[in-house]
């Protein structure tokens, strides 16, 4: 019995947790938008949301790590970071936090994240779908699907790298996007 209860007792590998984090601007632009922008809801595929790290799928099978996880809800997250980097490549106070409530003049953006994991040897895609949202009832203004990729090392720690680079892409998209239809152009 003591042997059962110190094999049980003994050490396992440290479980690491990690993080999107918001990307810089590479090349500032001036933007002007019409109206503040609100990150509204990112969803995310129940098979992607868990606090495991999804570091692939082949042949229908999906990798995931004991030991490496993301350090809170997966959506969240991504709503969050893309918010800050909204932030850094728009005119300062056109976009509105997630908590904070909206102007009623405010844009909502929706994202449907299809695929959001690394597909193949070395490299990180994002596909999704999202909306820019006006009026009441809302109406969608812009729709766009977006296929991006990400080269990354292969370690987790250069996925959410990868992953949070590629939500800076995404925010690149959503802030031209919102630029242009103040003038006319989707």
């Amino acid at each position: 019995m003591t042997a059962v209860v110190l094999a049980g007792c003994g050490s396992s590998p440290p479980t690491r947790f990690y993080s999107l984090e918001p990307t810089s601007v590479v090349a500032p632009t001036q933007l002007h938008v019409p109206a503040p922008i609100k990150v509204d809801a990112v969803h995310v595929p129940a098979v992607l949301d868990r606090r495991e790290i999804v570091q692939g799928e082949h042949n229908y099978q999906l990798s995931l790590s004991s030991q490496d996880r993301w350090g809170g809800d997966f959506g969240d997250m991504v709503r969050r970071v893309l918010t800050q980097d909204l932030q850094q490549r728009l005119p300062a106070g056109m976009v509105i936090g997630p908590d904070n409530s909206a102007p009623a003049d405010a844009r909502g953006v929706v994202v449907d994240i299809l695929s959001f994991q690394p597909r193949g040897a070395g490299v990180v895609e994002l596909d999704a779908d999202w909306v820019l949202l006006q009026g009441s009832p809302p109406r969608t203004t812009v729709h766009r699907s977006v296929h991006l990729t990400e080269p990354f090392q292969g370690s987790v720690e250069s996925q959410a790298a990868a992953m949070s680079r590629l939500v800076g892409r995404l925010a690149d998209d959503v802030a031209r996007a919102s630029s242009t239809t103040s003038s006319g152009r989707t």
